[in-house]
């Protein structure tokens, strides 16, 4: 479930964007060419490279150390910098995840595959061993309701056991309730193409019926090495919005040079 998101970063906000700043800085990274502040970005303008990097051929080797988990700091250092996001308003914030602790007040998904299916996604399915979690904020221009990312770095196979649960729970997830305070949300579960991309992808959308109209949420998640990707976009009543593919190519591209330098 997304709710509309307001421009305005204060607070700790505030903070968590410096920090990301700080960690990933404004120009171009070892590896990645200068950002081009008169060309906005496209999939043609991803960093030369990174469609080869993305999307390996099949059974060419992983990356040097993309057994091992990434550190946060170390995910942190790999978000997309800021200077490459020139679609939005020029405030992305990212920050490490903090243990949080369950709202009792909003129940689990009616159907227990579409539970598996969202837990696996957002990276929170593994209490017991839960992977390093980054997740940045997209603020996209003449985007009402924005759109996030979820960076996960697990243990061992921990990555392809989570990829594992996702298709799992498309498999047999259609359609789910979820009540909160005061709200009943309604899901319609619909498998879409999935990119090439990364050592294994795959995409989906939710849609649930509100009063302005159909809201849809699409999931793109990405699997390189140990780390798992999840680009989230909500999108409105005629909107067609998807999550920008040259973002995506290049954080894939990103992660694994975090992994081959761990």
């Amino acid at each position: 479930m997304r709710t509309r998101r307001t421009r305005r970063t204060t607070g700790l906000l505030a903070l968590a964007a410096a920090a990301a700043l700080t960690a990933v800085g404004c120009t171009a990274r070892p590896g990645l060419p200068a950002p081009d502040a008169t060309t906005p970005p496209s999939a043609a303008s991803a960093p030369a490279g990174a469609s080869a990097a993305a999307a390996p051929a099949p059974g060419s080797a992983t990356p040097a150390g993309a057994g091992r988990r990434l550190s946060p700091a170390r995910l942190l250092s790999a978000v997309v910098p800021e200077a490459y996001l020139r679609d939005s308003y020029g405030t992305n914030p990212a920050a490490v995840r903090k243990p949080r602790k369950a709202d009792t007040g909003i129940e689990p998904p009616s159907d227990p595959a579409c539970a598996r299916l969202l837990d696996a996604a957002n990276a929170r399915h593994q209490p017991d061993r839960p992977p390093a979690v980054v997740e940045q904020t997209f603020n996209w221009k003449d985007d009402a309701y924005g759109s996030h990312s979820v960076l996960a770095s697990y243990d061992d196979a921990d990555a392809r056991a989570a990829f594992a649960q996702v298709r799992d729970g498309l498999a047999t997830c259609r359609a789910y309730e979820q009540r909160s305070p005061g709200r009943l949300y309604q899901g319609t579960v619909d498998v879409a193409a999935a990119p090439v991309v990364g050592d294994e992808a795959v995409q989906f959308q939710i849609t649930a019926p509100t009063e302005d109209g159909p809201h849809v949420t699409r999931y793109t998640m990405v699997r390189t090495g140990n780390c798992v990707a999840t680009f989230v976009q909500s999108t409105g009543r005629n909107e067609n919005r998807a999550f920008p593919p040259y973002v995506i190519a290049l954080q894939v591209m990103l992660l694994q040079q975090a992994q081959g330098a761990a």
